[in-house]
């Protein structure tokens, strides 16, 4: 769980006193409040589940599967109770690493903001992500390395509570050969649209996503979309430009929906033996301590936890997963980096099989940005 995993992240902040009523007596922080409120929403979200789970269970014609139905419904309803308490304990300890009581303003609202388009002309870029346009690197995930992630800065801005947020478009698609033919295919597992704003001292805004889940090649959901301004949402920042070790910020606010959070470890770091190591690629690895270490979880998915490094000037070059605190070997690494889609093709570092059959996907998927002229 993730309170087992707090206990590192939580020794490295340092808190402020609780805010007294009176002597012996805690008021809750507006952060507290929040999680009671949303853990009460939970419960109710669970119960509707539950009970239109068994008003389909009672249309099912079969006796014995009408049966099963119902004791289904009923395990999966004390396990979905039990996950919103696992939830609420995790906005519980993210208060206390973020030291936070009410999350207002909207950054959007109190920064002052500069043309993405000037990076990096006029303005430098943010050491660890960068808004200039052309802007492309491609990343090797998944439990096997079966995953491929092409990032790609656009030209575009959209306008965002009056402030021109760059669109980024994040494609992670899978590699497959298939049996009939024998012929590399590659499918879309998810399409992203980021919207990232650079303040005038170089930090980086995350204004927002849409979010495409696909599952066997079928667009399933936008689970995790989210746009500062609407339906209560909240920007964040994704990344300072000078990150203090043990800072705490949030990186998206979308109660339900969108939640990350991010706690700066360490600005000298390399990731662990136990962690795998290095990236591989010795120009996008760490070194000798020289990468930002970063601790990024979010409440609404307690169980999921990642160490994350980026190394000053390149970016984010290392992402190491943990279930329940535990590494789990899945890793993500920067495999290749431009200033142009043309790395595809022109970076053997890149690792990809076929890159013209890529290219097409990819142009599938996100037709203005990869199709090309």
């Amino acid at each position: 769980m993730i309170r087992i995993t707090m206990i590192v992240a939580l020794a490295l902040v340092v808190m402020l006193p609780a805010t007294p009523v009176s002597a012996g007596h805690y008021k809750k922080s507006v952060c507290e409040q929040t999680a009671d409120t949303m853990a009460q929403a939970c419960r109710y979200d669970v119960r509707d589940n539950y009970y239109e789970t068994l008003a389909n269970c009672q249309n099912i014609g079969d006796r014995d599967e009408r049966r099963e139905c119902f004791r289904d419904a009923y395990a999966e309803n004390r396990e979905e109770a039990e996950f919103c308490g696992e939830v609420k304990e995790a906005r519980l300890d993210a208060c206390e690493v973020l030291n936070e009581d009410r999350y207002d303003p909207d950054p959007l609202l109190v920064n002052e903001f500069i043309d993405p388009n000037l990076v990096p002309d006029m303005y430098p870029r943010n050491p660890y992500v960068s808004v200039a346009a052309g802007h492309t690197y491609v990343l090797r995930a998944g439990e096997e390395a079966e995953e491929t992630v092409v990032v790609h800065v656009t030209e575009d801005t959209r306008e965002i509570l009056g402030v021109p947020c760059r669109v980024v478009v994040d494609i992670v698609v899978e590699a497959s050969v298939d049996e009939e033919t024998d012929e590399l295919e590659y499918e879309a597992v998810e399409v992203t649209n980021d919207w990232f704003a650079q303040t005038v001292s170089g930090d980086v805004v995350y204004c927002g996503e849409i979010a495409k889940n696909f599952e066997d090649g079928v667009l399933r959901d936008l689970d995790g979309s989210f746009e500062a301004g609407l339906d209560f949402a909240k920007s964040g920042f994704l990344v300072l430009n000078t990150p203090v070790s043990g800072f705490a910020h949030r990186q998206e606010f979308a109660l339900g929906e969108a939640e990350d959070i991010v706690q700066y470890v360490s600005s000298n770091a390399a990731p662990a033996e136990e962690e795998g190591g290095n990236n591989p690629n010795p120009a996008f690895s760490c070194g000798a301590d020289q990468c930002l270490q970063t601790f990024d979880f979010a409440p609404i998915n307690p169980e999921s936890t990642e160490f994350k490094y980026y190394l000053p000037g390149v970016g984010f070059v290392l992402a190491v997963a943990m279930e329940d605190g535990e590494i789990t070997g899945e890793r993500e690494e920067l495999m290749c980096v431009g200033d142009s889609l043309d790395v595809l093709t022109d970076d053997p570092d890149c690792g990809i099989d076929d890159p013209e059959l890529l290219l097409e996907t990819l142009c599938a998927q996100a037709p203005e940005t990869f199709c090309g002229d």
